[in-house]
């Protein structure tokens, strides 16, 4: 019976490794984004003509809600 065990065991590493390695992925992706939009907002705000026109581009491109938090950064 313990072989049996260590049989389930071992046929489970493969699927939690996947999991686990999907879930680094992910978030490294996500983290790569939220550096693309912090990049994206300061770009259109050097090229903004004021804070009226900036936060009009910043809601075109869906950025508005996501960057309030670290736009001091």
């Amino acid at each position: 019976m313990a072989d049996a065990r260590m049989t389930s065991l071992d046929s489970s590493r493969p699927v939690r490794r996947a999991a686990l390695d999907f879930a680094e992925a992910r978030l490294a992706a996500e983290q790569a984004e939220t550096v693309q939009q912090h990049a994206a907002a300061r770009r259109v705000a050097e090229r903004a003509h004021d804070a009226v026109d900036c936060r009009e581009l910043l809601a075109m491109l869906g950025l508005s809600g996501r960057l309030t938090q670290g736009a001091h950064e």
